[in-house]
């Protein structure tokens, strides 16, 4: 017949006057109770020996030693009355590793079939999650020197370069390009409106051109 833990702590106390002794039982028995009340099947000593150094009793290491069998006699009990050996639930198996459960497909060209779907499935994670890093694209919709732009009311607005920004080897080249020397070396003439033609009178670069530089040069 088996015994009830509680008639098991009886008899443990009776075996032994020792007030230290007591006390362990009276912590493992509460423990073990509790665990109990909330139909756990975890009577491991692992589980009972760390509940119990947590509120001051025996420790997991100590619930081992032969001196500690009383103690181990009453997790027994509970562990019979919760119809579970004293061994820690096992535990749930992690899930394979693509490459472990490919090992597992037994035919060679399914096996490379799968094996290059999840290659493909894996670069285009890689892409999408670059593409997710690089949602936030700032535009730039500022007109650019040179540019020209009707406002809402109709005005014109064209933005030239400020001449603080061109570099000294920038600003000779625009003064070259529209000087009269420069234009008479290679046969062409600045025209009234500001073109630039060649010899035979064709338009080169349009019309306001020189002016246009010369705006840029403050000249």
């Amino acid at each position: 017949m088996t015994l009830h833990p509680d008639e098991v702590l009886v008899m443990l106390k009776e075996q032994s006057p020792n007030p230290v002794r007591h006390r362990n039982l009276d912590v493992i028995h509460r423990i073990c109770a509790e665990l109990h009340a909330k139909n756990s099947q975890d009577f491991s000593i692992t589980t009972i020996g760390r509940l119990s150094q947590e509120r001051g009793g025996m420790s997991k290491q100590a619930l081992y030693n032969q001196t500690s069998s009383y103690l181990r006699d009453l997790i027994k009990a509970w562990a019979g009355l919760a119809g579970n050996p004293l061994k820690k639930p096992a535990k749930p198996s992690k899930p394979l590793a693509e490459s472990e459960w490919l090992k597992k497909i037994e035919d060679p060209a399914i096996r490379a079939l799968i094996g290059n779907i999840i290659a493909e499935r894996n670069l285009l994670r890689s892409q999408v999650a670059i593409q997710r890093k690089n949602t936030d694209i700032i535009i730039d919709c500022r007109p650019l020197p040179g540019e020209m732009s009707r406002l809402d009311n109709g005005d014109i607005l064209q933005v030239v370069a400020a001449l603080d920004t061109l570099t000294p080897t920038e600003k000779f080249a625009l003064k070259k390009a529209i000087s009269p020397s420069f234009l008479a070396d290679e046969g062409w003439y600045e025209g009234s409106a500001g073109e630039i033609r060649n010899s035979k009178g064709r338009v080169l670069l349009d019309f306001g051109f020189a002016n246009g530089i010369r705006k840029i040069l403050n000249e």
